[in-house]
């Protein structure tokens, strides 16, 4: 057993959890997930500190908010001032680790920039550039070769931009990852040619290589699922019937009530336009079985994982951690697809358990606030490192010491910005069971999740919540107010940022006028 843990976390791409996972109303839930759990800690109300792959990864990666790393949407949409791959000063969690003495590793996804991967950051391992074409890689050519499996083929049921594929076959051997992406449908073959399978198997082939390391080591495993296109293999789309899948609760919304932004979303996003291209609930009862059959079968992969630890007899001297980098607006808010320009629940809330036998008791079940800035903040407090060398700290605080009682929060701020091209800077406070959205350039937003965790009825307008409402905006100005002050000890503005005139990553105008915004609301003299 090595002095310091070793450190492996698991991070799935774009669950359908929130609203989805654990519900009354129907069944649906990840049983390695949740046998993982009652060896360790789950995390009830755990969040994407940004719910976009890009900046969650970022703010994953670095351990601190996209105002600080400058990742603020996706790498490959073209935004003015988001960057395209991390400063060249800036520190990763896996640079910490290794001044700790820990080898560090990276299988799968990495969509943190354009032309890097996690091997130009010094991390050993299988990643590819951007959102990573899988399925047309070299490596996993290799891996269907060395199994004995052809290029798998796919039976597409519906997909949403190119009805003209619906009941063909494809090969799965796209010339880009988008071409087969709005769909679901059966991955035909062998369960071991999904995706998922592919990522575990690499990251247990080197665990077994890991078993009697001399030095400690940490390992991220970053799945391509369940994102869509959701493509689960014929054994686990077998295992959800969708016609005992009910109507979700949100699915009718005209979106008349909501701010503009969810519009947008519906309407001009990618000319996705759901609920007319796909009307009836019957055809969403297929695709979101598919969807959390594609989910089943991601759980499978990581309990792969878990039976390969304890089978090396590694679990109890590792830092055990499954996650996801944000949520799935599958069939809310008026017939969602993908993710949102705003921060539903559906998209922001996410799965966090933790196992670390050492020092969380199992069956422990925390509702504290929590984000996926706080895994970074755990990984770096267990490894023992000494001193963060970056003058821009990191934003996370261990979850060891929300598990074990020591470390008490009570509400969190979390940051959206918009999903492709629609920029919309928006500013998220959870505080005693309410979440209040501030927005630049569109409506905010409030509600009382304990009695609608649906976010059907935006309270902004009742006047019984006015005195709440000047509370949360006030805890907001004070927390950009301490951002913009911290930052400003590392990098000034280098012009006339107080007057909007110009932009940049680090100081974008919309902060500025948000500020703005929000001290109007509150009767500020300006």
């Amino acid at each position: 057993m090595t002095e310091q843990p070793n450190i492996v976390v698991i991070l799935a791409d774009h669950v359908a959890f929130a609203g989805h996972y654990g519900q009354e109303r129907y069944a649906y839930c990840w049983p390695e997930l949740e046998r993982i759990a009652q060896q360790g800690a789950w995390f009830d109300r755990a969040y994407a500190i940004t719910p976009i792959c890009t900046p969650s990864r970022a703010s994953f990666l670095t351990g601190k908010r996209p105002d600080k790393h400058g990742l603020r949407w996706n790498s490959e949409y073209p935004i003015p001032h988001n960057r395209k791959e991390f400063r060249d000063d800036e520190e990763l969690y896996a640079d910490h680790l290794s001044a700790a003495g820990y080898d560090n590793y990276y299988f799968g996804k990495w969509h943190c920039g354009v032309d890097k991967t996690a091997a130009d950051y010094g991390m050993k391992g299988w990643s590819l550039p951007e959102y990573g074409n899988l399925y047309a890689s070299e490596r996993y050519k290799k891996y269907l070769k060395a199994i004995g499996e052809a290029q798998p083929r796919c039976r597409i049921e519906h997909h949403l931009l190119r009805p003209e594929l619906n009941g063909t076959e494809v090969l799965m051997d796209p010339a880009e990852p988008w071409d087969y992406m709005d769909g679901a449908g059966v991955l035909l073959g062998s369960p071991e040619v999904n995706e998922q399978f592919f990522v575990a198997n690499m990251a247990c082939d080197q665990l077994k290589e890991l078993e009697r390391a001399k030095r400690p080591f940490s390992m991220v495993i970053s799945m391509w699922g369940p994102h869509h296109p959701y493509y689960p293999s014929q054994a686990y789309a077998d295992l959800i019937d969708p016609s005992e899948i009910p109507r979700y609760p949100s699915f009718d919304e005209d979106l008349t009530d909501k701010p503009w932004r969810y519009r947008v979303q519906r309407d001009l996003r990618c000319q996705h336009r759901t609920f007319e291209r796909w009307p009836e609930w019957r055809t969403w009862q297929t695709v979101l079985a598919r969807c959390y059959a594609a989910g089943l079968q991601t759980d499978a992969a990581i309990g792969r994982v878990a039976d390969q630890l304890d089978q090396l007899g590694l679990s109890d001297n590792t830092l055990f951690v499954v996650t996801a980098d944000h949520g799935d607006g599958i069939a809310a808010h008026g017939a969602g697809w993908d993710k949102y320009s705003t921060f539903s629940e559906e998209v922001g809330r996410i799965p966090l358990v933790i196992r670390y036998p050492a020092r969380i008791a199992p069956g422990h079940r925390s509702a504290q606030p929590v984000s996926l800035l706080d895994v970074t903040a755990t990984m770096v407090e267990v490894a023992n490192v000494r001193e963060l060398s970056h003058p821009l700290p990191m934003d996370g605080e261990s979850l060891i010491g929300i598990a074990d009682g020591t470390r008490a929060r009570d509400g969190l701020f979390c940051d959206h910005f918009g999903h492709s091209g629609d920029v919309s800077f928006q500013k998220i406070l959870y505080l005693d069971g309410w979440k209040y959205v501030s927005v630049w350039g569109d409506d905010d937003e409030l509600y009382c999740l304990d009695d609608d965790p649906f976010e059907l009825s935006n309270r902004l307008d009742d006047p019984d919540t006015y005195d709440r409402q000047t509370m949360m905006r006030e805890m907001i100005i004070d927390h950009i107010v301490e951002r913009r002050a911290e930052r400003s000890g590392w990098q000034p503005a280098e012009f006339w940022e107080a007057g909007i005139v110009f932009s940049s990553p680090e100081w974008p105008r919309e902060e500025t006028l948000q500020l703005y915004k929000l001290r109007t609301q509150q009767g500020y003299a300006l």
